[in-house]
């Protein structure tokens, strides 16, 4: 089954989908190809969770369910593979097919990406991933002896080549239609977004060692990342320090050498123009933001005529900051100090900015209630974070630490974001009128490939908000 899975993936991809054994017409084909890709997704990653590996376990005969789990896993997304490709109803429409010196250079990559594949199989365990590994120990009366974590080959370059290679041959076809398009954007998908389930697992069989090896090789692209510096291993391994992370790039601030400080310069000016809309002219008001970090936020208030004042944990960052504005000629007073204990007299400003920090804090509410004293009555709080749903975590965490490495890994703990409703109960209750919230998303790419970010329809992953203060206390 798992060869024949195989060559029939391969013979369909490299006519672009566009051969098989029957056709639909619309909308019917629409729906059952849609059913088809699917159905191999939700299978595939149901399969590789605790629960699927149940499922896998009473499948099997009496006695056997725990030594052909790894073969009844290949049985079934072989069977899988074999309804996608076998009983895809094409379309009919070619857009591309190459021809003459094309031809062979597009056949050749197609051949190079599956002997990667093969490769990388071989590298995991050829006997577990075809699924002879159970049957071989049935048959010698032994239990399953597998291999061990892999960490050789094609895993010293990336942890998760096998999907890597997949992925390349979904590209490399000679022959290109809707079809091949759709399987090709689907799996692509898939194979980014699978592995985090396989990753989570094997952090649960491998522990520490499997923690050192993701420390060391990139997911999925193989390019070095901005790591985070180290610490106490006692607080998990996950090395989250936002303040370190910041203390260790402060001296590369403003030079424009690191991706993820790019990112965050390039979200300002969507802050400032939803900011402004409701603030209205900045020019006179004092301003405080809580984590300034190396003042990207606080350069932009102070240039649009803010008294501002900034606060941030990372002496390094501040410094940086500082240098930056006198540098600039921007006079902003900066202090180093946290948001639980804000070094600012009460009801000491106009306006408190509060963007990129409250996903990081310890504590919110202490947080908050700091906010709250330093804040004028009538004063308004601005703030973006991010959301605390499995988007935001798959997102935020799964693809821009891990996979597209834009940011150093470590740097965000999915427990600590927080929803828009949670925040909002949290501002009412210390007397607040909440104003609208807005999603806060990429929207395009600037010149150096870098997101630029503007106000998004949806609010799942970040927001942006504001809340006014009560012009009189609560009674």
């Amino acid at each position: 089954m798992f060869f024949a899975g195989i060559t029939t993936m391969i013979a369909m991809m490299y006519f672009g989908m566009s051969r098989s054994g029957g056709r639909l017409s619309p909308p019917w084909s629409l729906l059952a190809n849609g059913m088809l890709l699917a159905q191999f997704a939700v299978l595939h990653s149901f399969l590789l969770s605790k629960g699927g590996r149940t499922v896998l376990a009473r499948l099997a005969p009496a006695g056997f369910g725990r030594d052909l789990a790894s073969t009844t896993y290949v049985a079934i997304a072989s069977t899988q593979t074999l309804l996608l490709f076998a009983g895809w109803s094409p379309s009919g429409i070619v857009w591309w097919q190459a021809k003459g010196a094309a031809l062979v250079v597009l056949t050749a990559l197609y051949a190079a990406s599956w002997l990667l594949l093969g490769k990388a199989m071989m590298d995991a365990g050829l006997a577990l991933q075809a699924g002879w590994l159970g049957w071989l120990a049935v048959f010698r009366g032994t239990k399953p002896v597998y291999p061990p974590m892999p960490e050789s080959g094609l895993f010293r370059i990336v942890r998760q080549p096998i999907y890597v290679a997949f992925a390349l041959t979904l590209w490399t076809v000679p022959t290109w239609t809707p079809d091949q398009l759709a399987v090709a954007v689907s799996l692509t998908a898939y194979c980014v977004a699978g592995p985090l389930l396989k990753e989570s697992r094997f952090a649960d069989i491998h522990g520490e060692r499997f923690a050192r090896y993701q420390a060391r090789v990139p997911f999925w692209l193989p390019w070095p990342r901005p790591a985070a510096p180290s610490r106490d291993r006692s607080r998990r391994n996950d090395m989250r320090d936002e303040v370190t992370i910041y203390s260790t790039y402060a001296r590369n601030w403003w030079d424009g050498s690191q991706r993820f400080l790019r990112l965050l310069q390039n979200i300002v000016p969507a802050r400032m123009r939803h900011f402004t809309q409701v603030v209205g002219a900045w020019n006179g008001k004092s301003v405080l933001e809580v984590g300034c970090g190396g003042g990207f936020m606080a350069e932009a208030l102070a240039r649009a005529g803010a008294d501002v004042i900034g606060v941030d944990p990372s002496g390094p960052a501040v410094l940086a900051a500082r240098e930056h504005a006198r540098l600039e000629n921007l006079p902003i007073d900066y202090h180093v100090g946290v948001g639980e204990r804000i070094p600012l007299p009460d009801e000491a400003v106009d306006c408190v900015v509060c963007v990129d920090v409250l996903e990081h804090v310890e504590n919110v509410d202490l947080v908050l209630g700091e906010i709250t004293r330093v804040l004028k009555p009538g004063g308004l709080f601005l703030f973006d974070t991010i959301n605390r749903t499995l988007l935001a975590k798959v997102v935020i965490v799964g693809l821009g630490e891990s996979v597209l490495r834009l940011l150093p890994r470590g740097t965000h703990d999915p427990a600590k974001f927080i929803t828009p409703a949670e925040l909002s109960r949290k501002l009412v209750d210390r007397g607040y009128e909440v104003g609208p919230i807005v999603g806060l998303a990429p929207v395009g790419i600037g010149w150096r490939l870098d997101f630029t970010f503007g106000r998004f329809p949806s609010t799942q992953i970040m927001y942006m908000g504001h809340a006014r203060k009560a012009r009189s206390p609560l009674r």
